[in-house]
């Protein structure tokens, strides 16, 4: 039986473990930043904030990629008005055609505009004793659920719960 449980053991030592450790690149106030998150804590360009110094953290999301779905809107109204020009020519229902070809364009290229704006603020304090308050935004799901996770390991909480002090 020990000798089992020493080799479970020191299987258990030798094997990786998942370590808590990257640069993210995100959007901070509409700018390109990178997020690092790594055993010590998490740096961005408000700072760095010790792991044991974060208080909170919250996550939300946007539904809707507004650039995406403009842009989307726009090419497809315009592809829609090709092809309603196309239709007037045949003479047939041509004001209907048009009307028909923009609108459904656009609302079908603004469908392009579905993403995921998911965001991202952490609070805490710095060293120095100033709040710490870094906010960003990941356009893609798989990265922002990936750093949700390092965050719930880093800090022991989960999205909104407050460090009780003492």
């Amino acid at each position: 039986m020990r000798r089992l449980l020493f080799v479970a053991l020191t299987a258990g030592l030798l094997s990786p473990t998942a370590a808590i450790a990257d640069t993210y690149d995100a959007l901070c106030n509409n700018n390109d930043c990178q997020i690092t998150i790594n055993k010590t804590g998490l740096a961005g360009p408000q700072g760095f904030i010790a792991k044991e110094k974060i208080t909170q953290w919250y996550r939300g999301g946007d539904e809707y990629n507004l650039a995406s779905g403009a842009t989307g809107g726009a090419a497809g109204g315009t592809v829609g008005l090709a092809v309603g020009t196309a239709a007037c020519m045949t003479g047939v229902f041509c004001p209907v055609a048009l009307a028909v070809g923009v609108f459904g364009g656009g609302k079908t290229g603004a469908r392009l505009g579905n993403g995921k704006n998911v965001f991202f603020t952490v609070m805490g304090q710095q060293d120095d004793g100033l709040n710490y308050v870094q906010s960003f935004r990941f356009l893609n799901k798989r990265t922002a659920k990936k750093l949700q996770k390092e965050l719930i390991k880093l800090t022991g909480l989960q999205m909104g719960q407050v460090k009780s002090s003492g």
